[in-house]
């Protein structure tokens, strides 16, 4: 169904993952070198795209405060305004290549006026929230999924760029399938290459 996944709030989407995980058993564990003996995932964001020539891109978002209901989502104008069910609407982005600091700035303001200006009922919406992030962007702009090469047991799961999260579902299953069936499903488009001295 088109747009579902840009209704979905990626903050309370990972929070809500991490409880189903560790709901069913599973434990989730940050800063620490995996066992020698485990299949290891590299999902490092940005930083971690250095070895394949990909980079990160700074974006810039709001939240508003306002219950718009079941309102549609807009695209306009290079600018996403989007409805959620708790009350509030989500604007963005910036795309700022070579920026690579998570502050807010007169670039955002941009945005929520452009935002206001193509949706009048927002004039008055008080700015619940601020962001900026760095997207991890592959060098081919497709997500960087499957083997890491000359690394056995580790695999890269990064580069999503603007579709990480839709396509999360998707290259998680695919790494499922590849890790613990041995059934490459992943296009080979998105098997991770280093790039030159790499």
């Amino acid at each position: 169904e088109p747009g579902v996944t840009a209704r979905i709030s990626p903050r309370r989407a990972g929070a809500a993952l991490a409880a189903a995980i560790r709901a069913q058993g599973g434990e989730i564990i940050e800063g620490q070198a995996a066992p020698a003996d485990a299949p290891v995932i590299w999902a490092t964001g940005a930083a971690g795209l250095a070895p394949f020539g990909g980079t990160g891109v700074k974006g810039q978002s709001a939240m508003l405060a306002l219950d718009l209901g079941d309102q549609p989502q807009v695209f306009a104008d290079g600018i996403h305004i989007i409805p959620h069910a708790d009350g509030t609407v989500a604007i963005g982005s910036t795309t700022e290549r070579d920026v690579l600091d998570d502050r807010t700035d007169e670039q955002l303001e941009a945005v929520i006026d452009r935002a206001r200006a193509l949706c009048p009922a927002l004039a008055d919406a008080p700015v619940a929230d601020r962001w900026a992030g760095i997207r991890p962007r592959a060098r081919s702009r497709a997500p960087l999924v499957g083997p890491w090469p000359g690394r056995p047991g580790h695999y890269v799961a990064n580069g999503g760029f603007k579709i990480g999260l839709a396509m999360a579902p998707a290259v998680a299953a695919m790494l499922a399938d590849l890790i613990l069936e041995g059934r490459d499903r992943v296009p080979q488009a998105f098997w991770p290459k280093l790039k030159a001295g790499g």
